[in-house]
């Protein structure tokens, strides 16, 4: 038997970000106008009971060229502070579609996110995770990972995914939530045929003239990779 060819998480996490970010075609007004959106919401930390951190831009950036190159619309998020995450997908959601849906739910805080663009944006103030999925039905083609899922979670999350569903998991370093979560998330047998992308490198983002990181990870169905002939 000849000897197989190895690609590594590692190596596999430079071509799927460098596929997401430069295989888009978003174009500097996209980027100026959501940072101009994201810049925005700052505000709304003076209505949070609970302050605390928010993605960087470069991490929006990155979510917003996920999704859009993904062509996802009906997405569940856990974690949504003052939205960042939320209005950066929202946002390229748009690009392809008028009847997206995001579902977010923040335990600590009841901060209304301003957004008028076509994505239905429906918020769980002041709820649980757990809360929010035993509210949830059918099949969501995306889920957006920014707090903790709990043991409780798992069969109710399991409920609303199916062997398609792409998960992006942030704060993915050390034992953070992310790593956490993709422990947890491990022993779902509907992702038992999901590839990891790593965040992409500080490195790379630099190229890509962002000067800030990222902690996203990515849970790839390997449906969804495939060799082509020219690139």
């Amino acid at each position: 038997m000849a000897t197989p060819i190895n690609i590594s998480v590692r190596q596999f996490s430079k071509i799927f970000w460098a596929q997401i970010m430069e295989g888009t075609e978003s174009t500097l007004a996209e980027k100026e106008a959501l940072a101009i959106k994201l810049n925005s919401l700052e505000s709304l930390r003076d209505h949070a009971e609970y302050n605390t951190g928010s993605i960087s831009f470069s991490a929006a950036w990155c979510i917003y060229n996920l999704t859009k190159y993904l062509k996802v619309k009906k997405i569940i998020e856990i974690g949504t502070f003052i939205g960042k995450s939320t209005i950066s997908m929202a946002s390229a959601i748009d690009c392809h579609f008028s009847d997206g849906e995001i579902y977010t739910c923040d335990f600590s805080n009841s901060i209304k996110l301003p957004y008028n663009g076509k994505t239905k944006i429906v918020q769980f103030q002041k709820k649980t995770s757990t809360d929010m999925l035993k509210t949830l039905n059918g099949n969501f083609d995306f889920c957006f990972l920014d707090g903790r899922l709990t043991e409780e979670d798992l069969p109710l999350f399991n409920n609303l995914i199916n062997e398609n569903t792409i998960i992006a998991l942030d704060d993915f370093e050390g034992m953070e939530k992310g790593v956490i979560n993709l422990i947890n998330l491990r022993k779902l047998q509907k992702l038992n045929n999901h590839f990891l992308a790593y965040p992409p490198s500080e490195n790379y983002l630099q190229k890509l003239g962002l000067n800030s990181h990222s902690l996203t990870a990515v849970l790839l169905p390997i449906s969804l990779i495939q060799f082509t002939n020219q690139g």
